[in-house]
């Protein structure tokens, strides 16, 4: 009997059909093109089966909380630095721009304290987290769409900028109550978002020159989903306890002298903040630097941010002198747009907006928690963003776009900087009133 030739492992062996299978004839399964519904149905199961196992197991709360800025300001960066840009290029004046930066910041400042109420009540900030951030980032499927249709898309831009803002409201306000909640050092947290906005902004800045405006659109969207699944493993407050109806305790919190100082600050941040923020890089095209620099000019300002919340924890300044410092920082940033619009200049200048923002972020969200109630945390931070800072943003756009159109870009920076100088005058107050609980930041 002769040798068995062995099978060559790893091949399949397929029979001869017989008599009994020839007949049979076996339909072949067609291949059908994937459908929209189906593509999300898959990416749903994708994020809610492979995705947030992972993150529920990896990431704990040392690093989920920085890992909510890090991921939101990446994901925003490009909308906030170009989003003026983008609207320019769909020709819009530097009123219409004005009037959308105006519409986007007072649909946030109505909404904000509603968010915070609910997740003060609900006692779940996280779950509110979830939907504001979905519903923000399918509104802005308006700007593509305006940028498809054949006339003018002004109307439509401004209601999907209104509907991006009522859910991009509550995500940073909500995120620093989250984090003070834990008794996180917020400075660390914070600077994990300004890394990550600087890192986003300069790569968005360079890609701008080989691709369309519209990229910031898409990469918001995408942040967006990581966002999502980051926010659906915090767990809900359970220790917090409210005295009182939540009402009245609101309407207490806005009656104390401490926290109404602190709303002023915050009003005059969001004036000179907001409105610079909106126009700086219409402003590099009109002194002929560019994308690519404002993307860089935007990198050195997180830098300093970045280095400012790493390190203001360990000063013993008083929360009004970090007022009166930023305000100054913000001051010098515009005194140096206007007077030297060169790029050291701009980059310098810059470096004084960075340091000026982080100091007054730091100052005005600790003071809000602490005026706060326990139970209350969610609602002052959102009142400190809606109130104070949304209010002056709102007020600051509309001002900047009526001086961009009558004076220029380059000399709107003047006024602002005479803003700032006021701000640096209101920290006074704050040391006198607000810092009268708490000495320094130590």
């Amino acid at each position: 009997m002769g040798a068995r030739r062995r099978r060559p492992a790893g091949r399949r062996v397929i029979p001869e059909p017989t008599t009994a299978t020839a007949s049979v004839s076996v339909p072949r399964r067609r291949c059908l093109p994937p459908t929209p519904c189906l593509f999300f149905s898959q990416f749903a199961r994708i994020i809610t089966f492979r995705c947030l196992p992972v993150l529920t197991r990896r990431v704990d709360s040392r690093y989920r909380y920085p890992a909510l800025y890090f991921v939101f300001f990446a994901a925003f960066s490009g909308f906030a630095a170009f989003r003026n840009v983008l609207l320019e290029e769909m020709g819009m004046s530097g009123v219409e721009m004005g009037i959308v930066g105006m519409v986007m910041i007072t649909a946030g400042v109505v909404v904000q304290p509603l968010w915070g109420f609910v997740a003060d009540y609900t006692r779940s900030p996280a779950r509110v987290l979830v939907v504001a951030a979905t519903v923000s980032a399918l509104s802005l499927l308006s700007y593509p769409l305006g940028a498809s249709l054949p006339g003018d898309a002004f109307l439509l831009i401004t209601a999907g900028t209104a509907l991006f803002a009522v859910g991009r409201a509550p995500i940073v306000p909500l995120s620093n109550a989250l984090v003070l909640r834990e008794g996180f050092d917020y400075g660390y947290a914070r600077s994990f978002g300004s890394t990550s906005f600087g890192i986003a902004v300069l790569v968005i800045g360079f890609l701008l020159a080989y691709t369309t405006t519209l990229l910031v659109v898409y990469l918001y969207i995408a942040g967006m989903a990581v966002f999502v699944a980051l926010a659906l493993t915090i767990p809900d407050d359970e220790e917090s306890i409210l005295e009182g109806g939540l009402g009245t305790q609101a309407i207490g919190l806005l009656a104390r002298r401490q926290f109404q100082v602190v709303l002023v600050a915050a009003f005059l941040l969001g004036f000179v903040s907001r409105s610079g923020d909106a126009f700086f890089s219409v402003y590099m095209r009109a002194v002929g630097l560019g994308d690519g620099y404002t993307g860089a000019a935007w990198a050195l300002k997180t830098v300093a941010e970045t280095v400012v919340f790493l390190a203001v924890g360990r000063t013993a300044l008083s929360y009004g002198s970090l007022v009166s410092v930023g305000g100054l920082g913000f001051a010098a940033g515009y005194a140096g747009l206007t007077l030297f619009p060169t790029l050291g200049s701009v980059l310098l200048a810059n470096v004084g907006l960075g340091v000026g923002l982080a100091l007054l972020f730091f100052a005005l969200v600790n003071l809000a928690h602490d005026c706060a109630p326990d139970g209350l945390h969610s609602t002052a931070q959102t009142l400190l963003t809606s109130v104070g800072v949304g209010a002056g943003g709102a007020l600051g756009h509309i001002v900047a776009g009526w001086l961009v159109d009558a004076v220029g870009v380059q000399s709107m920076f003047a006024y602002l900087a005479a803003a700032s100088v006021l701000l640096a005058l209101v920290g006074v107050a704050v040391h006198a009133v607000a810092d009268a609980r708490h000495p320094t930041t130590a």
